[in-house]
């Protein structure tokens, strides 16, 4: 492992509380008297085998770092994949057999890195056509899917033609490499059963879900305009007041899947649809948890958010969340909206959970001073870092609400 990864590591690892600086400096001076002698180990095994960091603690730091652990089943070696991407496929060094999710228990040693190009992909997956595959078109009966409308971490979207009601639906397809996880598959249907439990004019309704051939898919309502996160690509900033009409819908929306104990866990712009007559719909979740329920479905040492817009909590791999993480994340987009920057800026998803672990959020004033006060202090008590501290998503819209009601009278006056 080169020096600046060694140091990433450590400095991740500490910034998450997972060890003290004077473990890490031990280590570090460990793994320096190796090298002397002609070995070369990694600083993540070392911490291991010292027992100063758990196999999980391990796995949450790689994750952290960007880092996935995959496996080759045929020869048996590990590789570190720098930059992981999903939907992407790798292949052993050794055999060029296909690298896969390993069996639990993780081992942790690994053989090799593969280190994959991020502009490099994107530009790849920018050139892809959104055609649909022949053998996909028909797949379903009564429906036709007729194109690809995006790819997310565990399926693709089409757009598909409801050839019994006459309507334009959504269809998911969850992706090939992970239909035979028995895990994924799981929270997969757990996604399609958490949205056929909600009924509400800002989530994305689930219609139906189930199995065609070797195919594993969830038929949803077909949302007629563009993500947020588009629209923020190209105005940047969004005016506060309408920052704030699509943020109480979002709020008004996890405050109702609250109320039946499902939290989102992935809210970012990505993630929310925006119609031409401004409504706001929260869609894709495929992290969500039904906390009334004990399900034990994260993988072994995952970090299952998106760093950006990830809590505090989630960033220390937490299990006890509840709403008040989607309050976080929620916090983070709406700051993004209104300074036309996220909080915290980063070269790495483990540079974005530090700073949301242990920096304070600068005041959005500073970025935005045509803001109100009002909004800038609901922001940053959004994005408290205890979470005891922060407002849970009804108050939120409910406080959005008071603060457009008065604006709306004072124009009035």
């Amino acid at each position: 492992m080169p020096p600046h990864e060694t140091a990433d590591f450590g400095k991740v690892a500490a910034a998450l509380g997972f060890l003290t600086r004077e473990d890490l400096a031990k280590a570090l001076r460990f793994q320096e008297d190796l090298r002397r002698v002609g070995v070369d180990k990694r600083l993540g095994e070392i911490l291991l085998e010292k027992k100063i960091l758990t196999r999980q603690q391990v796995l949450l730091t790689l994750r952290a770092q960007g880092k996935r652990i995959l496996t080759c089943r045929e020869c048996r070696k590990s590789y570190n994949i720098h930059h992981y991407r999903p939907g992407e496929t790798y292949h052993c060094k050794h055999c060029l057999a296909p690298l896969q999710a390993p069996l639990p228990p993780v081992d942790t040693r690994v053989h090799d890195s593969v280190i994959l190009d991020a502009a490099a992909v994107r530009a790849q997956m920018d050139r892809r056509q959104k055609r649909v595959p022949g053998h996909l078109a028909h797949l379903l009966p009564g429906y036709e899917l007729v194109e690809q409308l995006g790819q997310g971490g565990m399926g693709t979207v089409y757009k598909a033609r409801d050839l019994i009601l006459g309507r334009w639906v959504a269809v998911k397809l969850l992706a090939p490499f992970l239909a035979e996880d028995e895990e994924y598959v799981k929270r997969f249907f757990i996604e399609a059963k958490h949205m056929q439990k909600l009924r509400h004019p800002n989530i994305v309704e689930a219609y139906d879900a189930g199995v065609a051939g070797d195919q594993k898919f969830l038929i949803m309502e077909y949302v007629e305009g563009e993500s947020l996160d588009r629209i923020l690509e190209r105005h940047g900033r969004l005016p506060e007041r309408k920052s704030m009409h699509l943020v109480r819908q979002i709020a008004l929306a996890l405050d109702y899947a609250w109320q039946r104990r499902i939290i989102h866990r992935d809210v970012k712009p990505q993630n929310v649809m925006v119609t031409p007559p401004r409504t706001a719909k929260l869609c894709d979740l495929g992290l969500s948890k039904d906390v009334s329920k004990d399900l034990s479905l994260t993988m072994t040492g995952s970090i299952n958010c998106s760093p950006p817009y990830a809590s505090p909590e989630q960033g220390q791999g937490r299990k006890d969340l509840d709403c008040r993480t989607d309050t976080y994340s929620l916090g983070v987009m709406f700051y993004q909206m209104v300074v036309g920057e996220l909080p915290f800026q980063a070269e790495s998803p483990g540079e974005y959970l530090v700073q949301h672990v242990t920096k304070p959020p600068p005041d959005p004033m500073t970025r935005n001073p045509r803001l109100s006060p009002q909004t800038a202090s609901l922001i940053l008590k959004m994005l408290e870092k205890d979470p005891k501290n922060r407002p849970e998503p009804g108050d939120v819209a409910r406080a959005i609400a008071r603060h457009l009601h008065r604006a709306e009278g004072a124009a009035r006056r």
